[in-house]
């Protein structure tokens, strides 16, 4: 069976590349982009073919929603950095992939998936996840933008043609599929190794779960703070035990998850995990020797989630995570009309990473910062949702707690 699975995957690899290529180039302008956008879409395609009835749709879907933003290879050893001085260069491309660029994301794609792939309207309205009506309004508004410099465009054959002439000639025959198949197979192994260590957490938070409902050798007041405090009396167990911290944690985290869920996904439809990571921008262990310090978990989507959602309360500046190192973009001073005072990243939109910083007495420092992994749906939120949520006095530390003024 797995050599069958193989086959049948390397035929589509073989049909599809060609197409899969030349519409993430239109989309990106950029072939380096490229390439790595349909090596990712492959790899995920690997995993997901036996339930997939049309390929070319499923995978035009996948590029579509890949190439909206930078990728990360998950099988390269370490991120990319880039250092720019001035605007980002931009290379050199036909006049149409220059104007493709200049148009809304949406109205790129109906242009180059009709005019190109040459889907129907229907199919492209799947793609995108939006009606017919929506896909034929952006296809009027592009081709009228387009047309404004070349007349000669209105003509769908011409179009056509001048999208075709523009993909690169190493784009357009297939390629040896034993690379996509290796990272379709690598990213498979992966993600049995994920769903295990996920069973393992709910096994886990269930029998922590189970403990937090055991009562204590000590009444414990039924209205316990939402925040770890260092009173052994209000908690139930001493905080320099290691045990007793993981279930403080466990207690702050539940609850500052359901604080950002309530502006980030009110309808509760999204986020359905939340944890952290074994290293200091989560869990400082000078926070409990009351030298100050953060802590801070993630949320995301266990099943097909592309957003994964950082929350970092930190007891000053010095221990917050600096605004722009997680999503290596510059970070902006703005103050609103109410007076408040926030550092945000240059983006404003759900589709790239974005960042906000509040310290509301000076001191305290929240730090929101939701990121696309594009490994499948996008939540959609926006710097406006971000500024909201740091806002909430739930995110505070108590008066009260581990460390001291």
């Amino acid at each position: 069976m797995p050599a069958i699975r193989d086959q049948e995957y390397a035929a589509v690899v073989d049909r599809e590349r060609p197409l899969l290529e030349a519409t993430a180039y239109l989309l990106t302008g950029d072939q380096v982009q490229a390439e790595q956008v349909v090596q990712l879409v492959f790899a995920e395609l690997y995993w997901r073919l036996p339930r997939v009835q049309h390929p070319q749709v499923e995978a035009l879907r996948t590029v579509v929603q890949t190439a909206r933003g930078p990728v990360q290879l998950p099988w390269e050893p370490r991120k990319r950095f880039e250092l720019i001085d001035g605007p980002p260069h931009l290379p050199v491309t036909e006049p149409i992939v220059a104007d493709l660029r200049m148009l809304p994301y949406d109205q790129r794609v109906v242009v180059i998936l009709e005019g190109y792939a040459g889907l129907p309207t229907v199919q492209v309205a799947e793609v995108l996840g939006r009606s017919v009506d929506d896909v034929l309004l952006l296809a009027r508004r592009a081709r009228v933008a387009l047309a404004a410099e070349h007349p000669e465009r209105t003509s769908d054959e011409t179009l056509a043609q001048e999208l075709e002439d523009a993909i690169p000639y190493v784009m357009r025959e297939s390629h040896d599929g034993a690379d996509d198949l290796a990272h379709g197979r690598w990213l498979s192994r992966r993600r049995w190794i994920q769903r295990g260590l996920a069973a393992v957490v709910v096994v886990v938070l269930t029998v922590v779960a189970i403990g937090l409902l055991v009562p204590a050798h000590r009444p414990v007041p039924q209205a316990a703070p939402s925040l770890p405090t260092s009173t052994p009396s209000r908690q139930g167990c001493d905080p320099s035990s290691a045990t007793c911290r993981a279930l403080i944690l466990f207690k702050w985290r539940s609850k500052m998850a359901e604080v950002t869920s309530s502006y980030l996904d009110p309808s509760g439809k999204y986020f359905s995990g939340f944890g952290y990571h074994y290293d200091s921008r989560y869990d400082m262990p000078s926070f409990w020797t009351g030298q100050g310090g953060a802590l801070a978990f993630e949320m995301f989507r266990l099943d097909k989630g592309a957003t994964e959602v950082y929350v970092q309360v930190a007891t000053g500046r010095k221990f917050a995570v600096r605004c722009g190192a997680t999503t290596h973009q510059k970070c902006l001073s703005f103050q609103s009309m109410a007076g408040n005072s926030y550092l945000l990243t240059d983006s404003t939109v759900a589709v790239g990473d974005i960042e906000v910083q509040y310290s509301p007495n000076g001191d305290e420092v929240i730090t929101v910062i939701a990121r696309n992994t594009q490994r499948g749906q996008i939540l959609e939120v926006g710097t406006g949702d971000l500024i909201k949520l740091v806002q909430d006095e739930r995110l505070r530390l108590p008066k009260r707690c581990c460390y001291r003024r």
